[in-house]
């Protein structure tokens, strides 16, 4: 091919990308109103908000009907409360609709319920809103940072938990039609943080001054009542809020509670209602005061078992251990994928390596992340895998040097260049931790948040440097093809070579245009499996060229997508020989597994992490080794 037919190749595959980018950016899609704005999320609320509260009660739509108190602040600033509330969960919409101004904290022992509560506020309030009411909005606090506006937090999940576009979710918030309810204050900091250097602390200034017009905008906070005492002792706390304090669940509601969830099988469960009648204060009883523990206590004995097991306990301790020894398999045979899928024995022993990687005791952690399991290998197997791929890089650059020792020009600079950088990479990768490249994470496949990013990226393409890196990776990558193959089959393998680095490209460039969080615990992961493919793609494009070529700028690029791919994915690296040292109890595909235990209930997500579903059940799994 001459080099005039080249050059008109390249300018014209060039206009080409040109004009997509072109017709991509000024296509727009007619934005909605206010009102249809406001409509299209409460709809998505209501059908979001639906299977998470049936998720929550463990499979049931019936919840306990908890009672609350309003806990007066003495000598602060406080909202106006209701002149009599009625304080219980089915009520709470009345009782939140006469504070003045609607700012509500809700607050409660680990397991009092706060979460369902605000679930049911939510779900309740939906039914009830005027039309110019706000839409009630459930969002875990978990992945915001102060440092990010709390209006673009707002519109961020907006966008990602709820599927609006970008225009309409920055004008239902500016126009203060969404009335966020923030869960999990608590869990926004490690176990032990000081209050008043917390992010929480930060979170709860942001939100103070979070206004509608020239009052307090409304707004509804959960938070562990240790914690928000501890922060409100540091003057840490949100002024013209009511501070609702859940009550412990008495013997009366956890009868009533177990009668309707064991309405099914109502004689296996008769002899455990009767001993919590005729004992209000005995181990049973004071074990069973909870929300938490009583789902649990429901979902262990929903279709086998007998719940008179539990009279036989001496302990609250005991009557825990008892719940919490069923719950795995009961969780596993309600599933309707966990029969099929994983053994109650796997489930066990998987969740259990898990819960030990976050540690014991006071100091154990909460927030699993697959990526960061990788800091548990050896640091000597990580760099051994590592060094090991500079040093055989390494030995390319000397090939090319010793074989092609008449090489000059360009082609020398790049080898001794790529040398040096492999020598210096190799030397500096035993002092770099598996964590130092963060990558924006990547969505699942079929995601609303591609469409999100596709645009956005596409918006701005002709503006930022994504543009400009794909046109020029098309015409290095022509240009460098079309020269090393001057034969039809050369120049089909340089197109195909170069479409299969710009389709990995596009998603490399788009994911940038979304937020790590909004791609949920998994997404990192999918990140360097992604960056794994586009340098995977790389090596072989680069092996082939020099096969058909015999050029030695082509066996010096392999050294150099060595090096760098090899550097880039060492997070990956130790993730998967994590998973290896592992494999008889850890499954390969652990982030599927964990999206599953999700969805059984035994695990939840917070933001960009997973945790377990409830503290109580991460320790138990510690302490027991064996299903």
């Amino acid at each position: 091919m001459e080099l005039s037919e080249r050059t008109d190749l390249i300018a014209m595959v060039c206009a080409v990308l040109g004009g997509v980018a072109v017709l991509a950016t000024l296509w727009r899609r007619p934005e909605e109103d206010e009102a249809a704005a406001v409509a299209r999320l409460a709809r998505a609320v209501k059908s979001i908000g639906e299977p998470q509260w049936l998720s929550s009660l463990g499979g049931d739509l019936k919840a306990i009907d908890v009672t609350f108190a309003f806990r007066p602040h003495a000598g602060v600033r406080a909202a106006a409360l209701p002149a009599s509330p009625a304080g219980r969960l089915e009520r709470v919409v009345e009782d939140y609709r006469e504070l003045r101004p609607r700012r509500m904290v809700i607050t409660g022992e680990p397991g009092a319920g706060k979460t369902v509560l605000a679930r049911k506020f939510v779900m309740k309030l939906i039914e009830v809103r005027g039309e110019d009411e706000p839409v009630p909005v459930l969002i875990a606090l978990a992945d915001w940072d102060a440092g990010e506006p709390f209006h673009d937090w707002l519109v961020r999940h907006l966008q990602h938990d709820y599927g609006l576009p970008l225009a309409s979710a920055r004008r239902i918030v500016a126009a203060r039609m969404v009335l966020p309810v923030l869960d999990g204050l608590d869990e926004m900091d490690a176990t032990g943080a000081e209050p008043e250097d917390s992010r929480a602390a930060q979170a709860l200034d942001a939100l103070g001054g979070y206004q509608d017009g020239t009052d307090p905008a409304p707004l509804v906070l959960t938070c562990r009542s240790r914690e928000y005492d501890a922060l409100e002792a540091a003057g840490s706390h949100i002024l013209d809020a009511a501070r609702l304090e859940l009550a412990p669940v008495t013997p009366d509601q956890a009868r009533d509670f177990l009668a309707l969830r064991g309405a099914r099988r109502p004689a296996r469960w008769q002899p455990l209602l009767d001993h919590i009648h005729d004992r209000p204060s005995g181990v049973l009883a004071r074990s069973l005061s909870t929300p938490w523990r009583l789902t649990l206590a429901a979902v262990a004995y929903q279709r086998e078992g007998d719940p008179a097991h539990l009279l036989a306990a001496v302990s609250e301790r005991e009557v825990a251990d008892r719940l919490l020894a069923r719950f795995i398999g009961a969780s596993v045979a309600n599933s309707p994928k966990g029969v099929s899928r994983y053994t109650s024995g796997q489930v066990h022993r998987t969740l259990r390596v898990l819960a030990l990687s976050l540690g014991s005791g006071r100091s154990a952690g909460s927030d699993l992340t697959p990526l960061d399991l990788g800091r548990l290998v050896p640091r000597r197997a990580v760099g051994a895998v590592i060094v090991g791929t500079m040093a055989g890089a390494a030995l390319l650059h000397v090939s090319v040097l010793l074989r092609w020792n008449e090489v000059a020009g360009p082609t020398r600079l790049v080898t001794c260049a790529g040398l040096l950088l492999t020598v210096v990479m190799g030397l500096t990768a035993g002092s770099l931790t598996t964590s130092c490249f963060r990558l924006p994470g990547v969505p699942k496949l079929g995601s609303s948040l591609w469409n999100i990013g596709l645009r956005r990226w596409l918006r701005k393409m002709p503006k930022s440097w994504s543009g400009a890196y794909l046109l020029v990776l098309l015409v290095f990558m022509t240009a460098a093809f079309l020269g090393g193959f001057p034969n039809a089959l050369g120049l089909v393998l340089a197109l195909c070579g170069g479409a299969t680095l710009i389709v990995l490209a596009l998603p490399i460039a788009a994911v940038a245009e979304i937020d790590r969080m909004a791609t949920g615990p998994a997404g990192g992961l999918r990140a360097f499996v992604w960056l794994g493919a586009y340098f995977g793609g790389g090596v072989l494009m680069a092996l082939t060229a020099y096969a058909k070529s015999q050029d030695p700028l082509m066996l010096t690029s392999l050294g150099l997508v060595l090096s760098v791919g090899v550097l880039m994915e060492a997070a990956l690296l130790a993730y998967v020989l994590y998973l290896l040292l592992n494999r008889r109890t850890l499954p390969l595909r652990l982030a599927r597994f964990l999206d599953w235990s999700v969805s059984a209930g035994l695990m939840r997500t917070s933001g960009a992490v997973y945790q377990f579903r409830h503290r109580e059940f991460q320790e138990w799994l510690v302490r027991h080794p064996e299903p």
